[in-house]
Parts: C-alpha cells; structure tokens; sequence
C-alpha cells in the first residue's frame, strides 16, 4: 500500500498562517539552534571556525547541544500546534520496508560522492578535495565514538526531522513541498560549507535524495537510516584507512 505524506490539494492558507508557518521554518532552520548553542562556547572563547576545526571534541559537543536545542524547539511547535511527531512521518508503519530501503540508499551515496569528487577533480581542481576536512581532526578511538553519536543524532536523526517538519509546512502553507525541497537542499548544502564547495554540492544533492525517498515513502525511516548509517560509515572508513594507517 502507497501512501504519502501530503494531501494532494490543499486550500491556500490566510496569510496570518502562512506568517507563523515561515517563522516556525526559521525557527527550525538551525539559526536560532546554532546561536544558542555556541554562546557556551564563545564564553572560553572557543567559538571561532578555526578552533572547532582542530578539536573533534569541541565540535561533537557543538553538534549535540545544537541537536538538543532543535529537538527542543520542535517539541514545543508541535505541543503548541497539538501536532504529533508521527505526522512527520516517524512511526512504526511498514518499517521493515522503509529500513531496507534506507540500508539499499547507503551504496548509492557513495556512489553519489565518488562521481561529484570525480566530477571536481577533473573539470575544478581548484575546488577538489580529497578528503573531507572534518575527518580529518579525529585522532584518537574515543574521539571517533564521539563524532559517530554526533553524526547519527545530528546528521540522521535532528536534520532529517528538521526536512520533514519544513517540507511538511511548505506543502500546507508555503507553495508546495517542491518549493520545500529545492529551497531546503540548497540551504542543507550550504549549511556545510566548511567543507568546501565539493561538499557543498554533494549535501545538496543528498538533501534532494533524502527529501525525495520521505516525500515518496512518506516515513523518516528510510532517510533516517540511510543519512545515520553512511555517516558512520564514512568516518568508519577513515579511520581505519587512514588514521590506523599511520
């Protein structure tokens, strides 16, 4: 049985609804999240891009006050709204399928990644990296445990509910979830542009492939688990390749 998240026509919403749906977007886009969480941070005076780019400590602390702070926040619009978190999508319909699926999403985001580094190395050199720079501060076993628990609950668990709760809004009140989709990959992508135009791009396109397979699904399961797993994986294989290497 198909079923998806989103009616398929809904009335144009009074202006007044669609002015508290953008503030909640905002709310939930990670600006408020983000301030928030680094104002700790910025009383040791640690703040700064270069500083978290040295220590994986300082920025796995970062990442997991900022995911804490959103959940925060997401909890309150929806007790305010009486809203569930199950109408997002997080609930136990079909799981089985949707964790299969999101496991069978993992090997196409490596592809994905290997054709855009490709794609870098030989049409835009200047921009190539070969390595992404936030691996690269993990030197020791419990460093690496704490960025994989950072990964998964930032990465798949508080950015895939941030997806669902905004392209939800756009499709009820701001334009329609494709409006949500494009303008939210684009704002995923350039929410990592510490590491560079080539990651970049790929968070892009991946926020496309995460936002599609939920839309079509109409479950967090699948894009939870895939975003979770190829996360891990990737830090993984670093790890092992490279610091264990030396």
């Amino acid at each position: 049985m198909r079923y998806f998240p989103f009616p398929e026509e809904i009335p144009r919403k009074p202006w007044i609804d669609r002015s508290i749906a953008l503030l909640e977007v905002l709310l939930m886009s990670g600006l408020v999240s983000g301030f928030v969480a680094a104002l700790p941070f910025s009383v040791f005076h640690i703040g700064n891009t270069a500083l978290f780019l040295k220590d994986a400590r300082f920025l796995s602390l970062y990442l997991l006050l900022e995911t804490c702070i959103t959940f925060l926040i997401l909890a309150v619009i929806l007790r305010t709204r009486r809203e569930t978190i199950a109408s997002l999508g997080l609930r136990r319909e079909h799981w089985k399928r949707n964790f299969t699926l999101g496991l069978a999403l993992v090997p196409l985001l490596f592809f994905v990644n290997a054709i855009v580094a490709l794609a870098f190395k030989l049409y835009l050199p200047k921009y190539y990296v070969e390595q992404n720079p936030l691996t690269e501060i993990i030197h020791t076993p419990q460093q690496l445990a704490l960025f994989i628990l950072a990964a998964i609950l930032a990465g798949g668990i508080k950015e895939e509910l941030q997806r669902a709760f905004i392209l939800n809004r756009f499709r009820t009140y701001l334009g329609g979830a494709a409006a949500g989709l494009v303008l939210w990959s684009i704002a995923f992508g350039a929410g990592h542009y510490i590491q560079g135009f080539q990651g970049i791009v790929i968070a892009v396109i991946y926020g496309f492939i995460f936002g599609i397979i939920y839309i079509l699904s109409g479950s967090l399961i699948a894009p939870m688990v895939a975003h979770g797993l190829y996360d891990s994986l990737v830090l993984l294989t670093y790890w092992f390749l490279s610091v264990r290497a030396k």
